[in-house]
């Protein structure tokens, strides 16, 4: 009853965790919006964004999230990917450029022709990946798996062998067998050996979720102890990711100052990242 109890915890363990790794897949979900104003007939419309179909003009303002993948066919913007590419400084996109659902037109205003399916977006696809990566399990997850399947009825045939085969070819009492038998199958039962490696694997995947890392399985997680270099591409890895100003480098005889309050004079009224830096 034990070992039974024991097991069915470590399935809860599982469970749970896993349950607050989709949590983490639906916070980024939550990047998607809901809705998506389209352009019909002349007419702008709110629509559902799964309701979006492949060649919709889809009208996308400042400060907006875009809410489908597809190309800029009007407008001109700076566009924080860093939700789907990672890219923490936006990128100026402009006619004919591609954009991607979840992403953030920062400044302008652009009218994007969509090319997929909200269900199939970009952003879906990585919360796709992601949750498929779930079932993935590590090589010791598959060894325990494998051992189990032959120790355990090993074991088990052991116990039944001690706890039967002394009274029935020896005449020895059977409870005192019987007892032994039982004792057997509860030591040498892998219960701990089992449930340790899933749930650890689970509570690694979930964990790192919760910090904003995202693990495609335990095979994955595994394959981190084996690294011992790291290389890092990307602006807002190791950074905060937000521009400033570092150095004002003058020319003919103008000071630091008057350069400054040039530039900051001129990109007050921008909505551009590297403006609002400047001021």
């Amino acid at each position: 009853a034990t070992l039974a109890v024991l097991f069915s915890v470590s399935e809860l363990l599982e469970r749970y965790s896993m349950d607050r790794a989709r949590t983490s897949m639906s916070e980024l979900m939550d990047l998607s919006p809901d809705t998506a104003t389209v352009r019909r007939d002349g007419n702008e419309e709110t629509v559902p964004a799964e309701d979006v179909a492949v060649g919709d003009v889809v009208l996308v303002r400042p400060g907006e999230r875009v809410p489908v993948d597809g190309v800029v066919r009007e407008g001109t913007s700076a566009v924080d990917e860093s939700p789907i590419t990672g890219e923490s400084v936006p990128v100026d996109v402009r006619e004919g450029d591609e954009v991607y659902a979840g992403s953030i037109a920062e400044e302008g205003y652009l009218e994007v022709e969509t090319t997929t399916p909200a269900a199939e977006s970009t952003l879906a696809k990585v919360i796709d990946l992601v949750e498929d990566a779930e079932r993935d399990k590590s090589d010791r997850e598959r060894f325990v798996d494998r051992f189990a399947d032959y120790y355990t009825p090993a074991v088990v045939g052991l116990a039944l062998a001690t706890a039967l085969g002394p009274p029935l070819v020896l005449g020895a009492p059977l409870e005192t067998w019987f007892t032994r038998g039982l004792t057997l199958l509860v030591i040498a039962c892998p219960c701990a050996f089992v449930i340790s490696t899933p749930v650890s694997v689970v509570s690694g995947i979930t964990s790192a979720a919760r910090n904003g890392v995202l693990i495609k399985g335990g095979d994955r997680l595994e394959a981190m102890g084996d690294v011992t270099s790291v290389a890092l591409d990307k602006t807002g890895t190791i950074t905060t990711g937000e521009l400033g100003v570092t150095d004002v480098v003058t020319l003919n005889e103008h000071g630091e100052d008057d350069v400054l309050r040039c530039a900051a004079a001129l990109e007050r009224r921008s909505e551009h990242p590297i403006g609002a830096a400047i001021v």
